[in-house]
């Protein structure tokens, strides 16, 4: 599989492009926060809040000094995203070099590099952009996301114990962070 860092969208067959989202890629990014969602062991939230209009919006006054949406491309379909946010939303100057990231890719498009790709750009795109921490969460029955963020330099930093019920499961967040 063949991978490509692209600004504006390109279409190659069996490749996956990694560009930063437009506006166009609302409905995308909200139908693969959907599929994740639904298999109801990867995010907190199973139903992505946003209508396609406020995803729209959302991405078009993006601040994109210090804020990333990441798409990855197959074949002219977002087959996965991230997205890299200041902690807290930036609202305290006690945290403007903290970028907190989300990642989300679809069943079958797992497990090729993809992930470790898409981590890859955020931190880079991140130093560039004078961070210096990134931090995530995940869910601690998340082995392969946890291999992927340990392969990318986080470490565990934190653990809320029973912090989520998945099913009939209590299940540990996992605080992780990179120094950049």
């Amino acid at each position: 599989m063949m991978f490509f860092l692209a600004r504006r969208p390109r279409v190659y067959s069996d490749e996956i492009t990694l560009r930063e989202a437009v506006p166009a890629d609302a409905r995308g990014i909200i139908e693969v926060a959907n599929a994740v969602g639904r298999e109801k062991t990867y995010n907190v939230s199973e139903v992505f809040g946003y209508s396609e209009a406020d995803e729209r919006s959302l991405i078009a006054r993006l601040d994109r000094s210090k804020e990333l949406i990441l798409v990855a491309e197959c074949e002219g379909r977002i087959i996965g995203f991230l997205t890299l946010y200041r902690y807290f939303g930036g609202r305290s100057p006690k945290v403007q070099h903290v970028g907190e990231i989300g990642i989300n890719i679809l069943d079958g498009y797992r497990d090729k590099g993809l992930g470790y790709r898409m981590m890859n750009f955020a931190i880079d795109w991140a130093r560039r952009r004078g961070y210096t921490k990134l931090c995530l969460s995940v869910f601690s029955t998340n082995e392969r996301a946890i291999y992927l963020y340990k392969k990318c330099g986080f470490v565990e930093e934190g653990r809320r114990k029973a912090q989520f019920k998945i099913g009939d499961t209590y299940v540990d967040e996992i605080e992780m962070g990179l120094f950049l």
